[in-house]
């Protein structure tokens, strides 16, 4: 049994702690002394994505954080750029709220809840950018999956208080550029997390659509 795990496992049945959880782990590669992307790697497949991310993020980190105290939503607006060609933010929106409510809310409301899911997500990003942890990260290759449109990239995250197993859902669309669909973080499924976190907002606000959707972003910030 593992002693001393880290942080993230604090509370993960909570949305604000799973997505800290995730977006920890990332800002933390991005804050840790890492390897460039092999040159081994296929240059249009999903370990390349996931790697280039990884190595972008840590560029940014060293050379760019200290906008964020003088102007956050030139640094937001950097963060959710890079972010944009690898992650799809309206596919894993549209999963959060689930058929249903997305069925039920008119598109003034998806493209809302879109952009307000895509800034609570870079917004914890950017808030953890800060953390400087040495962390071993490797492609766990053996354990990946790539299929002609799908593929599961996992990740082994190794540090002084343990180490963590990340998986990344990919899909490939039809402009056949892969994206990050999900990600599984030591077994948790995040994006099922949130889909619960959504439905209990709905629930909470008997039933009120506009009102969870408005509400997201307060509940990921608290």
């Amino acid at each position: 049994m593992k002693k001393n795990r880290p942080m993230i496992w604090s509370a993960r049945h909570s949305l604000v702690s799973a997505m800290a959880a995730m977006l920890l782990v990332v800002s933390q590669w991005a804050a840790a002394e890492q390897k460039p992307a092999s040159a081994a790697l296929d240059k249009e497949g999903p370990e390349y994505v996931v790697q280039t991310v990884t190595d972008q993020l840590l560029s940014l980190a060293k050379d760019d954080t200290a906008e964020l105290k003088k102007d956050p939503e030139a640094f937001y607006g950097k963060v959710e750029s890079l972010l944009e060609p690898s992650v799809s933010f309206d596919f894993i929106a549209k999963n959060v709220m689930g058929p249903t409510y997305w069925e039920q809310a008119n598109e003034k409301q998806q493209e809302q809840f879109v952009a307000t899911f895509k800034r609570s997500l870079v917004e914890t990003l950017v808030k953890g950018m800060a953390s400087n942890v040495d962390l071993d990260i490797q492609l766990v290759s053996e354990q990946s999956q790539v299929l002609k449109n799908k593929a599961s990239i996992v990740q082994k995250v190794s540090g002084p208080e343990g180490s963590n197993l990340v998986v990344y859902s990919l899909g490939k669309g039809k402009s056949g550029s892969w994206k990050v669909l999900n990600v599984v973080l030591d077994g948790v499924n995040l994006g099922k997390t949130f889909r619960s976190q959504f439905a209990q907002g709905v629930k909470d606000n008997k039933g009120d659509l506009q009102a969870a959707i408005e509400g997201w972003s307060a509940q990921t910030k608290g």
